[in-house]
């Protein structure tokens, strides 16, 4: 949804750009992907999780940003191995005529996917909880999450209220296709990834924890399985609506500035 929202607002040589450096793209096993799209592409860096030269790269899809200490950039981001740092990186490799083809297209799947995990609050905060992967819940009932085995806070985050987000908003077109006023956007392109990251980092911090219908402070760690349902999805659904829009604006903005207008 992301990088369909984004194609909405690439310019006519971003998107010339865009067509070049897909035309031979590649799936995660080096067979031809018939992919096109910045949507159809925007997942590209979780299927390539499970390979060897996807795992040595794991830490790049998150900043665990600490709720509950002083945040120090050279510790959670050792090594530049974060996801803002990354998507810094792959942002100047795309823009960089001189690079292989392969590797442009490589950075822009970067792209596209880094603009949308930094925009999932959970993506860019830890309670020293690994962003929400130690809290036990449970979503309307439901603790499955094959084949991943139990559902945790961040699961659900990514996954499970998107899901039901787009059930209830009647798919994803209707998401995407939803219309962003010139106010919102305006105000949507503004800033830096730095400026991104902290914005869901307080969504975190002022949202996703204090809506949860458990005590959770710093002082105490979850320990139970949490119970998630319709009173705290009501109040998370909105903000993973406007996250992603976001996201899609801004993704839009890096690559008109990156490929031109």
């Amino acid at each position: 949804m992301v990088g369909e929202i984004a194609a909405r607002y690439t310019g006519p040589k971003a998107n010339a750009e865009i067509l070049g450096l897909l035309k031979n793209d590649r799936l995660a096993d080096g067979q031809p992907s018939g992919r096109r799209t910045l949507g159809e592409v925007a997942n590209w860096a979780d299927e390539i999780k499970d390979t060897e030269w996807g795992k040595r790269r794991a830490s790049w899809h998150y900043d665990d940003v600490p709720l509950c200490e002083a945040a120090e950039y050279s510790k959670y981001c050792r090594g530049g191995r974060c996801a803002s740092a990354q998507l810094a990186r792959q942002i100047e490799i795309l823009g960089n005529e001189r690079a292989r083809p392969g590797q442009r297209n490589e950075a822009l799947k970067w792209v596209v996917h880094l603009v949308g995990d930094l925009h999932q609050p959970l993506h860019a905060a830890s309670r020293g909880d690994r962003g929400g992967n130690r809290v036990r819940v449970s979503f309307f009932g439901e603790r499955d999450n094959p084949p991943y085995g139990t559902l945790n806070l961040h699961a659900v985050w990514d996954e499970s209220m998107v899901r039901r987000l787009i059930a209830d908003r009647g798919g994803e077109r209707a998401i995407v296709s939803a219309p962003i006023t010139d106010g919102n956007r305006n105000a949507w392109e503004k800033g830096s990834i730095s400026d991104w990251t902290a914005e869901s980092h307080r969504i975190a911090r002022d949202a996703v924890y204090p809506l949860l219908p458990v005590a959770a402070s710093c002082s105490r760690k979850i320990v139970e399985v949490v119970a998630i349902d319709q009173a705290y999805y009501a109040r998370a659904a909105p903000l993973i609506e406007v996250q992603i829009r976001r996201a899609g604006v801004r993704l839009a903005r890096v690559l008109n500035e990156t490929l031109g207008r």
